[in-house]
């Protein structure tokens, strides 16, 4: 776990990361404060949902940018690693928990980023405070999210290396936020079955995120007041069953990493 350390140094700063992960969201959020607020029903039940749905899709999406931050970056070492794996102690196995350690701790500080700003946006909005209900929760579930997005972000970056080539990263790497956004809006607007919500890695942690927040548990439309509530420990079951398969899938891929130019990205 000793590049756990260097690696969420340089993540912190990575101004690209910074502008993508937390301004740009941030800018959301002023949408959703005073833009998509617009017709809410004035009173408290309504606004803590809509505030708890806002900082969920909204995490949600920083978490993915990290995660492709640091993923790609890997094409850059392929032949350290290559060689690291052969002839030095480290073994695919802790470089990917290595890489899920520094995701996970700058997901933790990302989230409680996302948590002020959703706080101090939409309580000055609504004229009360709104407030983080359950901040271990919040720190559980920042970490968890945080593993799977570099585990999943780690599998595609070495699945273009391995059997593509590095002129696909470009389109690959963006991946994890489609399926982010397609989710995560599937989530919030559509009733979409509990077993597809408890499956989905993406449901598990906004549903996980919304409820740490609100204190209450999600529902299968986090748009509506519907009456099916989730249960928590199933999602964080899914979820860690995620993180445990995306190691092992990524161990098995780094064992056979093979050495590429990054002339190969070169898209003329």
């Amino acid at each position: 776990m000793s590049l756990a350390l260097p690696y969420t140094r340089a993540v912190l700063r990575n101004p690209n990361l910074l502008f993508w992960g937390i301004a740009f969201m941030a800018f959301w959020f002023v949408l959703g404060a005073y833009v998509f607020s617009v017709g809410l029903p004035s009173n408290r039940p309504s606004e803590e949902s809509y505030t708890a749905a806002w900082f969920a899709i909204i995490a949600l999406f920083s978490l993915t940018i990290i995660a492709m931050s640091i993923a790609s970056s890997m094409t850059y070492g392929t032949d350290a690693l290559a060689f690291s794996f052969r002839f030095t102690r480290l073994t695919p196995t802790s470089y990917v928990l290595s890489l899920m350690a520094s995701s996970a701790a700058v997901g933790f500080l990302f989230s409680f980023v996302m948590a002020a700003l959703v706080s101090g946006l939409f309580s000055a909005h609504f004229g009360t405070a709104i407030w983080p209900s359950n901040l271990v929760g919040l720190v559980g579930v920042s970490l968890l999210s945080g593993a799977f997005m570099m585990g999943l972000g780690t599998v595609l970056v070495i699945v273009v290396v391995n059997y593509l080539t590095l002129r696909s990263l470009s389109f690959i790497e963006f991946v994890p936020l489609v399926l982010s956004y397609i989710f995560g809006f599937a989530q919030l607007y559509v009733a979409l079955p509990p077993l597809v919500l408890y499956l989905s890695p993406w449901n598990d942690m906004e549903s996980l995120l919304y409820q740490a927040y609100r204190g209450s548990p999600a529902t299968v439309t986090l748009a509506t007041s519907s009456s099916t509530a989730l249960y928590w420990p199933y999602s964080v079951l899914g979820l860690v069953a995620w993180v445990v398969l995306l190691v092992l899938i990524a161990s098995v891929l780094l064992g056979r990493i093979r050495s590429v130019s990054v002339q190969e990205g070169r898209q003329i």
